[in-house]
């Protein structure tokens, strides 16, 4: 094992360009800790805000990006158990980064050993996309047998799941996307009807699929006017879960819309979960990790990239021109 790896570090806020591939010693891990062989890092929105310093926590400089990396345990400090041992292929969740890299040091307690059945790429969609579906679909909206769901951004790592999860819960699934060809990715999951948002006031589409009703429930994740027509397609006592603001641009809705149509909206974070109720996360991420094994869930992985090109991976999905999970091989 040599001593220096390759990590992707910011020192400063701003564009893809600010990622920079730096060599760096090997530091053993300590008590409670693993030394990790990474193999495939999982890319997310939230590392596109981490480096813009836009993510609702402020992020220290330097930093390395990557909140969940898989790979193989090299070595462990003291205390750690017997579950998580050299050559234990696992996934690491990575609360404070660190996955940007060859080599990742990660807290035992954080780590989740992997069945084979389930590929690296596939495994880095288990943690941020797989568990907040699964706890969106399961702590929010509830009961979705029999009813009408609209899921925007349909096509990306948390759409896709979400469009799964909704159509074997028993919902009629309506996926609104901003081409025609991640339309038709999430057509093939499972989707009953698809929506292009690109075209000016698409809710009127959802009406009509409703029959003038609405929807009953809404993911959202884009914010802007996206996030607006999708509060005017829901119906009379609707409910919207908001999850994120991929254009950075708010809605503009007046309150009183809520009050007359008697809607409500939630929001979530995942990071709540995890730090207040870890035991009904630890609860989402087993049931995720099941269902992708068994072949129930399937996680898009068509976009791959090999680390040193990290920063075309952040532009292409800033462009919008990716779908499913996006992941980078070390």
């Amino acid at each position: 094992m040599t001593n220096i790896f390759k990590q992707i570090v910011i020192t400063e806020y701003g564009s893809p360009e600010v990622l920079h591939v730096v060599e760096t010693l090997l530091v053993q891990p300590e008590v409670g800790e693993v030394l990790i062989r990474v193999s495939a890092v999982g890319v997310n929105y939230s590392d596109i805000l981490r480096r813009k310093n836009q993510y609702f926590q402020p992020t220290p400089l330097p930093y390395v990006l990557g909140a969940e990396a898989v790979g193989v345990v090299e070595s462990i400090g003291p205390e750690v158990s017997d579950t998580v041992q050299p050559g234990t292929r696992v996934l690491a969740i990575l609360p404070s980064g660190g996955g940007y890299g060859e080599y990742v040091r990660a807290p035992a307690q954080f780590c989740v050993p992997l069945p084979p059945s389930i590929s690296d790429a596939a495994a880095t969609g288990i943690f941020v996309q797989g568990s907040t579906a699964q706890l969106m679909v399961s702590q929010l909206a509830k009961e979705i047998k029999g009813k009408t769901v609209l899921i925007t951004a349909a096509a990306g790592g948390i759409g896709s799941l979400l469009v799964q999860l909704a159509k074997q819960g028993g919902a009629t699934v309506i996926a609104a996307a901003s081409s025609e060809d991640k339309l038709t990715v999430a057509k093939a999951l499972g989707a009953d009807v698809t929506v292009n948002y690109s075209v000016p006031q698409w809710g009127q589409s959802v009406r009509e699929a409703t029959q003038s009703k609405g929807v009953d429930i809404a993911f959202e994740m884009v914010g802007g006017t996206v996030y607006e027509q999708t509060i005017r397609s829901l119906a009379q006592g609707g409910h919207l879960i908001v999850y994120g603001c991929a254009s950075g641009v708010q809605g503009q809705i007046h309150p009183e819309y809520f009050v007359d149509e008697n809607i409500t909206q939630s929001g979530f974070n995942l990071a709540f979960y995890i730090t207040s109720q870890m035991s009904v996360w630890q609860e989402a991420l087993g049931m995720v990790i099941g269902q992708i094994a068994s072949g129930q869930l399937k996680i898009k992985t068509p976009k791959t990239f090999v680390l040193t090109d990290v920063a075309e991976a952040h532009r292409q999905i800033e462009a919008r021109m990716t779908t499913g999970k996006v992941v980078l091989t070390a």
